[in-house]
């Protein structure tokens, strides 16, 4: 499964240029909020597209054995990228472009979002066989998502 996400990859970094582009949107425009850079890394900042690495081997697999019972047929984010829109319209228009996809499954956190009060909608599409996840977040949130970050990662064991 890992060597087949390694091989989707630019496959899939190709696709999500194309919708972000398609929604009127810099794929390689710094992510800001109020004047102000977003940042995923200490040195890096989100951009309106970020392509992640695949998922880690260890984290697959705490995932596997925490979350889904063995079960590594439900791990769908190990390809996975960020979308970041500034605002409602260019949130629908993303939305719309994924549309084109063969999406198999919606979860819509801005509908109910995590306890620490965290929304975003993550789309799983499929390519060649693979489920790979599209985080759709807006830059408002997103750049708040660090302050609540390091609870979520404690609790998330605990309450899978």
């Amino acid at each position: 499964l890992y060597s087949r996400c390694e091989t989707i990859l630019p496959l899939f970094k190709q696709k999500l240029t194309h919708i972000t582009q398609a929604a009127g949107l810099d794929p390689n425009e710094v992510a800001s909020w109020q004047g102000k850079d977003i940042m995923l890394t200490a040195d890096q900042p989100y951009t309106s597209l970020t392509v992640a690495p695949l998922k880690s081997k260890a984290r697959c697999m705490e995932k596997v054995e925490n979350e889904y019972d063995g079960d590594v047929t439900r791990l769908v984010d190990i390809v996975r990228a960020s979308i970041v829109v500034a605002d409602e319209d260019q949130l629908i228009a993303v939305a719309k472009a994924l549309e084109d996809e063969e999406i198999i499954r919606l979860k819509n956190r801005f509908k109910e979002p995590l306890f620490t009060g965290y929304s975003d909608a993550l789309y799983n599409i499929e390519i060649k066989g693979i489920i790979c996840e599209v985080q759709l977040h807006v830059s408002a949130i997103v750049a708040h998502k660090e302050e609540n970050h390091d609870y979520y990662v404690y609790f998330r064991s605990l309450f899978a």
